[in-house]
């Protein structure tokens, strides 16, 4: 209950893919941005969506992956204008859920061991993606301050993740890479009903105390910006971030 699978028809050749699944968090609604619709669906430029630029990215850079796009809130205004080839799952509970059951309901259908997982209001270049560990979970964080001082951090000890905490330097990008022994404590822990209202960070760290292990990876060459309100939009339209 509470959610609906759809298929985009592919155009593409998925006789082979990367071993990866990406799930896109987008069934939030973000009321800083609500009058304007799904952030998913924001022009980024002249000629893409948020949706579409983060979707040829990551097909880009991962040949043929299995991609989840989860929504909810105006869900048919996306699914008309989703890329091919993408699943999408709907959680038509997306008013009283938040990203956790969003990604429990992704997580349930995937059909790869490893999983990225990435918000919908992320918009980052391929250096960015090409810096993830493909042997090992590992997170995306920013020290420049590229992201917002008041969204989540993360305490990095020898250049892994101890704690996801508000406060801190180091601001996690919600951008994450998990591996079999994660993907497995995350799903376990998102699939406890009574855990259900916390927060996607909260669970991250419920997966650190269980022993899990991400690494931190700030890359060299990164570019990255959130949208949070409609100025942010504006600057990503007009200030030519070099997102390429």
């Amino acid at each position: 209950m509470g959610a609906i699978s759809h298929v985009v028809p592919a155009r593409r050749n998925t006789s082979k893919r990367d071993d990866i699944t990406v799930i896109i968090l987008a069934a939030n609604i973000g009321y800083g941005m609500k009058s304007y619709g799904p952030k998913t669906l924001f022009n980024i430029n002249d000629k893409e969506t948020l949706l579409e630029y983060q979707i040829n990215l990551l097909q880009t850079t991962f040949f043929n992956c299995e991609i989840i796009l989860v929504v909810g809130f105006m869900a048919d205004r996306i699914i008309r204008k989703c890329p091919p080839g993408i699943r999408i799952i709907e959680n038509q509970l997306y008013e009283t859920t938040n990203e956790v059951e969003q990604i429990r309901l992704a997580l349930n259908c995937t059909l790869t061991d490893n999983v990225l997982i990435i918000k919908d209001d992320i918009i980052f270049n391929q250096q960015t993606l090409q810096a993830i560990t493909r042997d090992k979970a590992c997170l995306i964080y920013d020290s420049g301050n590229r992201i917002y001082n008041t969204n989540i951090g993360v305490t990095i000890v020898d250049n892994y993740a101890t704690i996801f905490a508000y406060g801190t330097k180091n601001k996690w990008c919600h951008i994450i890479y998990l591996t079999k022994k994660e993907v497995k404590l995350l799903k376990s822990i998102c699939n406890k009903r009574s855990l259900e209202k916390l927060y996607f960070f909260e669970v991250l760290n419920m997966v650190l105390e269980r022993s899990g292990k991400m690494k931190a990876i700030e890359p060299q060459e990164m570019e990255i910006t959130k949208i949070d309100t409609s100025k942010d939009l504006f600057m990503v339209q007009n200030e030519n971030i070099n997102l390429n």
